[in-house]
């Protein structure tokens, strides 16, 4: 196969689709077989057998063809250290975390005066625990 050079802005975004899409793929497959009971998420499981196996034979092809791409394009992976990762995370999760605040919840109308200590306070609790990651 011959490798093609693009242009670095055009390498950089074409790398971003494909990392997405990766990501999209793996979200896919990880949510068909997955047995996990999350709390805030309920997958009701109403495809069956014969579908779940023919969505999981396109996702290997859409692996196949991406990592296809990838050496065609020369893109490399995205790097990711672990502490990075975390670090961002825990940034977005904080960032998520403080725009819950009652005083902060005005845009979706008035906040009950009567709950904003106990539910700033449960706000408050899950900034620690994050915070421990």
């Amino acid at each position: 196969m011959d490798k093609i050079d693009l242009p670095a802005n055009h390498r950089r975004s074409f790398s971003s689709t494909l990392f997405l899409l990766e990501k999209m793929t793996e979200e896919i497959r990880e949510t068909l077989l997955s047995e996990k009971k999350l709390r805030m998420q309920k997958v009701d499981k109403d495809l069956d057998e014969a579908k779940k196996e023919s969505v999981m034979k396109v996702l290997d092809a859409l692996e196949a063809e991406i990592a296809r791409l990838a050496d065609k394009y020369q893109l490399p992976p995205q790097e990711l250290v672990e502490s990075h990762f975390l670090n961002a995370r825990k940034s977005k999760a904080w960032e998520i975390l403080n725009d819950s605040f009652s005083k902060r919840m005005s845009g979706f109308g008035k906040f009950p005066p009567e709950l904003a200590k106990t539910f700033d306070a449960d706000i408050e609790n899950l900034l620690k625990l994050v915070n421990r990651l």
